[in-house]
């Protein structure tokens, strides 16, 4: 299962190719057209595609629990108002043994560079409040941090505003800005298994995680905690600290 996309960077050509791999991948939007798909738009991406889901990728109760080997997402969840759960969401509908692939932009290398890293307390905390995609907690960070140069097809600062206050319809804003440690913390909440971290350009963070079995859990912190520590192997090749 795909959530958002079809998405250019899991073709052969590109970073991480899926669609050359997989035998068939669903794909879940929130709507069958959005700004950046359409209804037909998944034709183009080759003969893999199975079904066509209209779900929220926070709550994908529609789709039973262990019934795909593998989710993945590109530069989805930062549009998500409480990626948490959605993380949860995809985590019951993996198998075991089954992974999670998920990309997000580093900030170092886009237009959410004046933004700060969203904290850990921050996404628990809209986990524990239930929080919806009609958020607008973080509109007026936004509208004051976000560098439109960076982001010619938002528009003037006047319709990059009315874009943002029609998102529950858009889906075009980042509500958080994530670390590649945050993204092993929330990881870690799921007692998922971190298996490969890396960043790279223009502005990816791409992490792959495991739904170990119950036995294998209680090591999930401990292996993951290597991601975190200031020697670990991805932190040698992130193109924007090597560019400090």
């Amino acid at each position: 299962m795909e959530f958002g996309g079809p998405s250019s960077i899991f073709t052969g050509s590109h970073l991480i190719p899926i669609y050359n791999i997989v035998h068939s991948i669903d794909n879940g939007n929130y709507s069958p057209d959005t700004i950046w798909t359409s209804r037909t738009g998944h034709l183009r991406f080759g003969s893999c595609f199975g079904k066509q889901l209209i779900v929220e990728a926070a709550d994908v109760s529609a789709i039973a629990t262990e019934s795909y080997d593998f989710v993945a997402a590109s530069h989805v969840l930062e549009h998500v108002a409480n990626p948490l759960r959605a993380l949860h969401e995809w985590e019951r509908i993996v198998k075991p043994s089954g992974t999670i692939v998920i990309v997000v932009p580093h900030k170092a290398g886009m237009f959410d560079h004046r933004r700060p890293f969203t904290t850990l307390d921050h996404i628990k905390a809209d986990f524990e409040s239930n929080v919806t995609e009609t958020d607008l907690t973080h509109l007026e960070e936004i509208l004051e941090l976000h560098d439109l140069e960076l982001d010619p097809p938002a528009g003037s600062p006047k319709q990059f505003r009315e874009r943002c206050l029609q998102n529950g319809s858009m889906r075009a804003m980042h509500h958080h800005v994530f670390s590649p440690e945050l993204i092993v913390e929330m990881f870690s909440l799921l007692e998922m298994r971190v298996l490969s971290m890396a960043v790279e350009r223009p502005y990816h963070i791409v992490v792959h995680a495991m739904k170990p079995s119950l036995s294998e859990q209680i090591s999930v912190h401990l292996e993951n905690a290597r991601f975190l520590n200031a020697d670990a192997g991805w932190r040698k090749h992130d193109p924007f600290k090597l560019q400090a």
